[in-house]
């Protein structure tokens, strides 16, 4: 099948909205990467005027408690709030799989609303669009890897490089919490696996949400440079974010 040459078309564009919600979140990602990089964690010196008043506190809970006890108590607390560890947890878990999880959301509906555009503009061209409503149903990275074939047969995904690495591990977390479902054991028996979640360090997560911001505009970029059938206006400026360089097609 190829396509109908000097063909006229239009359609709509309501996937501007889901790009405006992504670049909307650049700015706060990168005050997120910057406060992380600039956590000094606090030492036990620090606490001195936090200890005094809990050990106050203490007494007054526990006056059958001798001093020595209640300070070794006290302490024991500060010591483990003194693990960077910890701090860097109790500081910046929420703020980044709130981030995480957003920009999963935004950058997965863009990038499958980005494959959507082609497939049926690709499709209808060549005077196949019923095929879409087949194809349409298939898995994001089906569409990604084989769709365009059907109106271009030469097209191929470069699988073994970090565009797909990232699309891979974005449908995978995507799922994961739209599709959630709880690990679950009793009695020291698992009796749920549950949802398959990255438990990477803090900062290789922040490291993924900057690939997810990049990955919807590298799409379309290979996009462009490997399908000739289909004039591809999608995606063309990712401003504010910045692209992952990781992302470009040896």
């Amino acid at each position: 099948m190829g396509p109908t040459p000097n063909i006229s078309y239009t359609h709509s564009a309501d996937f501007s909205y889901i790009d405006a919600a992504l670049r909307a979140r650049w700015e706060p990602y990168c005050l997120l990467q910057r406060d992380f990089r600039q956590l000094v964690p606090k030492k036990f010196e620090d606490y001195a005027e936090y200890r005094a008043k809990e050990l106050h506190r203490m007494r007054e809970l526990n006056p059958g408690l001798s001093v020595q006890s209640l300070i070794e108590f006290v302490d024991g607390q500060i010591r483990a709030n003194c693990e960077p560890g910890i701090q860097i947890h109790s500081t910046f878990s929420d703020r980044i799989m709130s981030e995480y999880v957003t920009v999963a959301f935004l950058a997965h509906a863009l990038c499958e609303a980005t494959i959507n555009a082609i497939l049926a503009i690709g499709l209808s061209r060549c005077g196949a669009s019923d095929v879409f409503q087949l194809i349409e149903r298939s898995e994001i990275k089906e569409k990604w890897l084989i769709g365009p074939k059907a109106f271009q047969p030469g097209y191929e995904f470069p699988k073994g490089q970090a565009l797909y690495e990232t699309l891979n591990h974005l449908v995978r977390q995507r799922n994961g919490y739209v599709h959630h479902k709880i690990e679950l054991s009793m009695n020291g028996e698992k009796k749920l696996e549950g949802s398959v979640l990255d438990r990477s360090p803090w900062n290789v997560k922040l490291t993924w949400i900057g690939r997810f911001f990049s990955l919807p505009y590298d799409l379309a970029h290979y996009a462009r440079q490997n399908i000739k059938t289909v004039p591809i206006m999608l995606l063309f400026d990712s401003r504010p974010i910045e692209r992952f360089r990781g992302h470009a097609v040896a």
